[in-house]
């Protein structure tokens, strides 16, 4: 993008022009809430330095691998005020997908996990949940999975039938990671070192971990999705659950060019 001065109000053509996007891409970021209303003069909508940087962030995590759903939900979580300062930072490293481990003591994990009892700090440890590190402490690998089960619990959900949920994803998880690592070896390791290319697993690694992250979320979310709109035919009030997936699915593809077009309900 063009550097224009801070204060100046644009038209959306304008900032399109800037922007090297189509316009009707920035009316679906809109649509989307991917990127802020402007403010209005009359009928005119003008747009300022905000939604210039907010293009320029969204275009710099779609070429750090990000869909647009990804996309949507780090803003949502960033404009409720949730801690992403790797969002303001000028790059994003191979390691945004992934999660920094958070180190809690026993009263700050009871805290965010009600109903915590030595029998379900056993399960949790069980199911791969948290680990002990220290006398004092635990470290949870997911913050986002603590983050969802305080949020399950809040709703309702019971403590054991989060943490068999979490138990779940633990063991399939791992269960791909054995199939992956085995395919790694045997299909792009192996190779590699009979060509005495080994020097090259390093930098395919690298850009391959971030790939495979988010190849391996936007195929979960679709499965998950999918999944979840073939259990509503058979489930109680089935069709409020088909209208909550919808109403959360992001439902856009995007082209070379960057236009955004809508693809209809499933």
């Amino acid at each position: 993008m063009a550097a224009r001065p801070d204060d100046q109000q644009l038209t959306v053509d304008e900032l399109a022009r800037i922007a090297e996007l189509p316009v009707r891409t920035i009316r679906e970021y809109q649509t989307l809430r991917l990127l802020p209303p402007p403010r209005r003069a009359g009928r005119i909508g003008l747009y300022g330095a905000e939604h210039r940087e907010r293009l320029k962030l969204i275009g710099r995590l779609q070429r750090r691998g990000y869909s647009l759903a990804g996309i949507k939900d780090l803003l949502e979580a960033w404009d409720s005020g949730a801690n992403l300062p790797s969002l303001l930072g000028v790059d994003i490293g191979p390691g945004a997908l992934d999660e920094t481990p958070l180190r809690l003591t026993r009263r700050q994990l009871s805290a965010r996990l009600s109903g915590l009892t030595p029998t379900s700090l056993k399960r949790a440890r069980a199911v791969g949940f948290v680990e002990p590190d220290g006398p004092n402490h635990f470290l949870v690998r997911s913050p986002a999975l603590l983050t969802l089960a305080a949020d399950a619990l809040a709703a309702g959900v019971k403590l054991s039938d989060v943490l068999d949920l979490v138990g779940a994803l633990h063991d399939e998880l791992g269960a791909l990671a054995s199939t992956i690592t085995q395919t790694i070896i045997e299909r792009i390791w192996e190779p590699l070192v009979a060509q005495d290319r080994g020097a090259e697993i390093e930098p395919l690694l690298r850009r391959g971990r971030l790939l495979l992250l988010q190849g391996a979320v936007s195929t979960l979310a679709d499965r998950l999705g999918d999944a979840l709109m073939h259990q509503a035919d058979d489930v109680p009030d089935g069709d409020k659950l088909r209208a909550a997936i919808e109403a959360i699915r992001v439902g856009v593809i995007t082209d070379s060019q960057g236009n955004v077009r809508r693809v209809p309900s499933r």
